[in-house]
């Protein structure tokens, strides 16, 4: 043998000393930052084209506000209704309406005002019966939407990186693929850049929350695994924790539309975050971790995260009556007067609700007497109490949100199996589906807030490949009918489906290049739903105006929304299982 072959042959037959420290996995895949750059500037361009397209009474609703913050005083934004003459009023928390102001009062605004590039009437408060915007208004309004999306693409880029930290093969693969999906999601699109909103700087938000939690889940060199199996940290990770829990806060100070996923922040950090492994108990071959509770990192998690939270709140706290303040926030943002669903269903559990209540006030009209009057007692179908519904919706939350955030926590602690950070990802989905199938008053647009954190796992498995696409099946075509004009019909449903077919591709592509297999994403059962969806669309868009014009509007409405939220309460109830078995199972072997 040459000197090579027998140092390699040594080098084999050799016994290694083996490390007691969890080195960083080294990324297979990798997402530098000039095709982000570039793919924004891209983006960009093609959404300053939407801008003459439809846009809804959410436009009118957050001209109000940016005149609101830009006329009146701090103690009335909550309490203006310009004279009652508007329903536009501002009903977001606080720092949501410091972000509207200084959108109405920075320095670029003042110059555009000065310089008659923007009328003044745009920023004015006006009457709903006589508010149409200038062009220049639109084009303001639409540019400050689009410049806000850098939000989400930086929280893209860092969730997407983040992935691959978590030592999984599956996790991080195909970076940029999996960041595309995020940034060029059709809902938020239409709902963003159409419609009219701001959900994407929200989501991106949301997207940076996550990447902080999954970096201080992820292994690397400051934990070590002691002789009895237990994780030992160093700290430096736990600033990542901190840093989730106050960008998390934040996002809550902005948009109470994620409270949903407060109890599992909650639960998950104050088990993982607040005890420590402070050694073991026994002998070496069965010694037991000493986990204890580390009062000084509660102490500076709640203060970041009260900080954070609070803040916003503290100058409203100052004005002259704080309590009425407080009350007239807490009313606008909890509306209950508005009732269980919106006018357009959202495709959830009430959907379903309140088809039922239909079907069976119909069918008692065809009943004998006798039967009508027992029936009557029950029918139609009595509403929930907004008590009663916040009540479902935290059974519906404890499985991720409180039981297996609580158990994972610990496991993170005691069992370097356990992968919290894959965990965590999907328990976001899952609380997120849970807010959006049971909360009160739900907008279709909350749907948005599982898709795009779903998108992080959409390359990990077949599995979890297969449950991305069938949320965003049933998902998105339930934002179709809110572009409701003939002008757009051909542009939403070429996006939703060019967009479908992509994404499909690319997943078939990526999992078959790992299986060596044919087809491995779509599955009979989902071939048949996008038969039926098509034909759905087909009826709503087509069928219906033509042929039954004037007749049985709510129709194609409530046909969507009932077949999405089958769909939908069928992803929910594989998101529950996939979060257990696909993420926590590793730490029961």
């Amino acid at each position: 043998l040459s000197r090579d072959a027998r140092r390699s042959l040594v080098n084999l037959t050799s016994p290694q000393p083996f490390s007691m420290t969890l080195a960083p996995p080294a990324p297979q895949h990798s997402l530098s930052i000039k095709p982000v750059i570039l793919t924004f500037l891209l983006l960009s361009s093609i959404k300053w084209l939407l801008i003459p397209t439809y846009r809804s009474t959410d436009f009118d609703v957050h001209r109000n506000w940016l005149a609101i913050t830009h006329n009146l005083p701090l103690s009335e934004w909550y309490f203006d209704d310009v004279n009652g003459t508007t329903v536009h009023t501002l009903d977001s928390p606080p720092l949501f309406a410091f972000f509207e102001a200084f959108l109405s009062n920075n320095w670029m605004t003042a110059s555009l005002l000065d310089s008659g590039r923007l009328d003044e009437r745009c920023l004015r408060l006006l009457p709903d019966s006589d508010n149409d915007p200038s062009e220049a208004c639109v084009k303001f309004h639409r540019a400050t939407v689009i410049l806000s999306d850098a939000v989400l693409f930086v929280g893209a880029y860092l969730a997407t990186r983040s992935m691959s930290t978590l030592g999984e093969t599956g996790c991080g693969r195909a970076p940029f693929f999996t960041f595309l999906l995020i940034v060029t999601n059709p809902g938020l699109l239409m709902l963003d850049h159409v419609h009219f909103q701001y959900n994407g700087m929200l989501l991106g938000v949301l997207l940076l929350s996550v990447a902080f939690m999954i970096r201080g889940a992820s292994p690397s060199s400051s934990q070590r695994v002691e002789n009895d199996g237990s994780m030992r940290d160093e700290g430096k990770q736990r600033h990542w924790e901190i840093l989730g829990a106050a960008t998390f806060a934040s996002l809550l100070a902005m948009k109470h539309l994620y409270l949903v996923l407060a109890p599992l922040y909650f639960f998950y950090l104050l088990r993982r975050h607040c005890f420590v492994v402070a050694g073991s108990s026994g002998g070496r071959n069965d010694s037991q971790p000493v986990i204890t509770f580390s009062w000084s990192r509660l102490l500076a998690l709640a203060t970041v995260t009260l900080v954070c939270f609070v803040g916003p709140f503290v100058p409203f706290l100052m004005q002259s009556d704080p309590v009425g303040q407080m009350q007239q926030i807490m009313k606008r943002l909890f509306p209950f007067g508005r009732g269980l669903v919106h006018d357009y269903w959202a495709a959830n559990i009430w959907a379903l609700y309140l088809f039922s209540g239909r079907v069976a006030t119909f069918m008692i009209r065809k009943a004998p007497a006798h039967i009508r009057v027992l029936a009557e007692q029950i029918i139609p179908f009595p509403e929930p109490q907004p008590s009663f519904v916040a009540l479902l919706l935290l059974l519906g939350l404890w499985p991720g949100g409180i039981d297996m955030a609580w158990k994972v926590g610990r496991w993170s602690l005691t069992k370097p199996l356990c992968n919290a950070g894959k965990f965590f990802v999907h328990a976001v989905v899952f609380c997120s589906l849970s807010g959006f199938m049971l909360g009160y008053h739900v907008h279709e647009k909350a749907i948005m807030t599982a898709i795009i954190p779903l998108t992080l796992l959409a390359t990990n498995t077949r599995h979890t490949a297969r449950l991305y696409i069938r949320t965003c099946l049933f998902g998105l075509i339930g934002l179709l009918p809110l572009l409701f004009r003939p002008d757009e019909l051909l542009f939403k449903v070429v996006l939703y489906v060019a967009w479908m077919s992509g994404a499909i591709y690319g997943l078939e592509q990526i999992h078959h290049d790992r299986d060596g297999a044919g087809r491995t994403v779509l599955t009979k059962i989902d071939l048949i739903s996008c038969v039926i969806l098509s034909c759905v669309v087909i009826f709503m868009e087509v069928i219906h105006p033509i042929f039954m014009p004037g007749r049985l509007e709510f129709l194609p409405l409530m046909a969507t929304s009932v077949l999405c939220s089958i769909g939908l309460a069928w992803c929910w109830s594989e998101s529950c299982s996939q979060m257990i078995y696909g993420s926590v199972k590793v730490a029961w072997r």
